[in-house]
């Protein structure tokens, strides 16, 4: 790939107390690499690992789906996140889960701990000619929904005019398979404002979602968006392995590998037009 710089994503980012505050721009060329963990809850030393082989594949930053601690507004939990965190050294970007924010009271604790942009909740940054969007599935008034003022933001800040990629990152999948541990207790709870939301990344022109919650690995197209479930960074895994997904963009092309803690790979795929020699 040309000219290819390293980038890790986390979707929650870096506290006050550990690590410097996640920019809202990031000024990349046409390629770069980003890595997207989640659900690392209860899973300390699994995290550890995940934290070693992401920093090892030098991302330019990382996002992290959510559910960082496994206690809403446990500031003990929140301490020794970012210990174990510190190994990261590139802009960590985060998203709320459900075991990080339940009320509001534990969702100011959420404001207090990160250095993140927007209202820090819900928000969007820059890197290059892409857009990355995180949003908040937990918040108190609007709990498994994007909707109000959330959802009026996110219309007006998808522009597939304006930028090349478009990715978007929140904790509960709005579409869960058979057998799914979740089902009914996502987005998919309240079906109208999902569809909704869904209709609105089509409409926009999003490229990919990522999502957490079930911790496992899982990929699913819904009317030609393709939705990626990544929660397997240390809390309680509903598969057989723990991983971590590694984005790497040239250009137009989008291209994901998935890597578990020991540092094999366990599914690729690829978006966009694909280089010569790849499409042999």
């Amino acid at each position: 790939m040309k000219c290819l710089t390293t980038i890790i994503l986390f979707v929650l980012f870096i506290a006050p107390a550990a690590l410097e505050a996640a920019p809202a721009r990031l000024a990349l060329g046409d390629g770069y690499r980003f890595i997207v963990i989640g659900d690392n809850r209860s899973g300390d030393t699994i995290y550890e690992e995940i934290v070693k082989g992401a920093v090892r594949r030098e991302p330019a930053f990382i996002v992290n789906t959510g559910d960082l601690i496994a206690t809403p507004g446990n500031r003990k939990q929140w301490k020794k996140f970012w210990a174990l965190s510190k190994p990261i050294t590139v802009p960590y970007y985060l998203t709320p889960g459900n075991h990080d924010i339940n009320n509001e009271k534990s969702q100011q604790v959420w404001r207090d701990e990160v250095k993140l942009p927007g209202n820090e909740t819900y928000y969007s940054f820059t890197v290059g000619k892409d857009l990355f969007v995180v949003l908040n599935t937990c918040d108190p008034k609007d709990y498994r929904r994007i909707a109000g003022q959330q959802f009026a933001w996110l219309k007006r800040t998808l522009n597939s005019k304006k930028y090349r990629h478009q990715f978007v990152f929140l904790h509960h999948p709005l579409f869960l398979w058979q057998g799914a541990t979740h089902k009914g207790w996502s987005l998919d709870r309240y079906p109208e404002a999902r569809d909704a939301l869904h209709k609105l990344f089509l409409e926009k022109g999003v490229d990919m979602v990522f999502l957490g919650h079930e911790h496992t690995y899982k990929r699913l197209d819904k009317d030609g968006l393709r939705y990626v479930v990544t929660g397997g960074a240390g809390a309680p895994k509903y598969s057989k392995f723990n991983h971590f997904v590694v984005v790497e963009i040239d250009g137009e092309l989008i291209a994901v590998k998935v890597v578990d803690k020991e540092g094999a790979l366990r599914d690729e795929f690829y978006m966009g037009p694909l280089p010569t020699e790849t499409a042999h």
